[in-house]
């Protein structure tokens, strides 16, 4: 519906299940505009319009440049997106504010800057996309620029600020990222070896901490949150994180979870944690104040792996980090048979869980891997993801023989929601002469999985 002599046209819009009326115009240059008149009927749209011709204010708003509209994007304290996020109970990290801000300040300013917000289009954003592609952006980095140009044009448009969000079709590059490497058994053992301990581990906080992380999978910012109320009954209970930005937090899922502990650990951290108080670290620096850095941390580790053998150059190599304790124990839970929808539960993964166990149940699953570790006893347990495969024909009943090719398994594996990796394909299925598939192989089959 027009009102008549056609210089403008109201509208409804549908704005969070409210109908608010909006109205369009033509600018200088014969450019169709659309603007809201925050008006909720159509008499009421149409009477604000005609206020705003008479005063000749109808198409004279002051169209913000994406310089100034991003002036306070993504400062943490100022920025409207990630207080609008905040206010809905949603985490937002310091350190992912000024990373989006770097990139904001550094390479998608200096692009767009002096051009209006509404005239920024989704053939300009593509193009400019396709351009930092040229210059040799990884599409890692390339896939953060797209989400910081959805987040500010996406919020743009929820403000009333742009009628068209110019991102809608974006889409991120494909990243393959490097195969994280883990540490083997006998690496593991040679680690944390008691009668070198002094040696590999000059400082029993180091042992205790790395030690920690390769028996339960945590992340290290929520080892470095952890107080002595965490430890008891043989448990560890992970409910928050830690960053020298953010400070305590909330976990990467925002959920709490309880992890059984090594008998001879858990006797191990209750007598490190003697003597401090409950709202304490565990792992403080010197002053007590915060967790030790994780920079010190890092450099404890490698110089440990370097002692057992894996120099700098072999770690690189191998991708070896911090992180390799988590996907080592991932593999290994994995491996012993625990059903992945567990596996994500100890681990703190964020797809749904669709089973819940008790505290007695973790306990029984852990006995078990860890007596698989110690060479105690026999565990023998298949899986349901891999009786899925068997069932498929895919392998043979031994759970390792591939019947078909390993491509095919990669696929199945992911299909039932579990990432599929390299090392995990090398280690657990042998090829029909019995023995391992090599690396290129497994390589080849991840990728397969991920382009399907």
């Amino acid at each position: 519906m027009r009102p008549r002599g056609n210089e403008f046209g109201v509208y409804p819009k549908k704005i969070h299940g409210s109908t608010i009326f909006y109205y369009w115009f033509y600018d200088k240059n014969g450019k169709r505009r659309f603007r809201s008149t925050g008006k909720r009927s159509f008499d009421e749209a149409v009477k604000f319009c005609r206020s705003l011709q008479i005063k000749g204010q109808l198409n004279n708003k002051t169209l913000s440049s994406f310089a100034s509209y991003t002036n306070n994007f993504f400062d943490y304290e100022n920025c409207p997106y990630i207080n609008h996020r905040k206010a809905r109970g949603y985490s937002y990290s310091r350190s992912w504010a000024q990373r989006q801000k770097r990139l904001l300040d550094t390479i998608i300013t200096p692009h767009f800057g002096q051009q209006t917000l509404e005239s920024i289009t989704f053939l300009e954003i593509d193009k400019f996309i396709l351009s930092l592609k040229n210059r040799n952006f990884s599409n890692k980095k390339i896939n953060h620029i797209i989400t910081t140009l959805k987040n500010i044009f996406s919020y743009a448009k929820l403000s009333n600020e742009i009628e068209i969000d110019p991102c809608i079709g974006i889409k991120p590059f494909k990243v393959i990222s490097l195969e994280k490497g883990i540490l083997s058994e006998t690496e593991l053992e040679k680690l944390f070896d008691k009668e070198k301990k002094e040696e590999i581990w000059p400082e029993t906080m180091y042992y205790i901490l790395n030690y920690l992380a390769a028996v339960t999978g945590m992340r290290l910012g929520e080892i470095l949150a952890l107080g002595p109320q965490d430890i008891s009954n043989g448990m560890v209970t992970v409910s928050k994180s830690y960053s020298s930005m953010d400070g305590l937090k909330e976990t990467k899922n925002g959920k709490s979870r309880i992890i059984p502990l090594e008998s001879n650990l858990a006797v191990t951290l209750i007598d490190f944690c003697n003597g401090k108080q409950n709202d304490c670290y565990i792992f403080p620096n010197n002053n007590r104040e915060k967790p030790v850095d994780h920079k010190s941390i890092y450099k404890r580790y490698y110089k440990a792996l370097e002692k057992i053998g894996i120099s700098k150059a072999e770690r690189v190599q191998r991708n070896i980090s911090f992180h390799s304790y988590r996907h080592g124990f991932n593999t290994k839970l994995l491996e012993a048979g625990v059903a992945p929808e567990t596996v994500r539960l100890l681990t703190g993964h964020s797809i749904s869980m669709t089973a819940r166990y008790s505290h007695v149940q973790l306990s029984n699953i852990f006995k078990n891997f860890y007596c698989i570790k110690e060479g105690t006893e026999s565990y023998i347990h298949t899986s349901a993801y891999l009786q899925t495969l068997i069932d498929e024909g895919l392998i043979l009943p031994d759970g390792k023989t591939v019947a078909k090719s390993l491509n095919k398994i990669a696929l199945s594996i992911q299909k039932q929601n579990i990432q599929p990796t390299e090392i995990m394909l090398q280690r657990m299925f042998l090829k029909r002469n019995g023995k391992p598939y090599s690396p290129k192989a497994c390589k080849e089959a991840v990728i397969f999985a991920n382009c399907e």
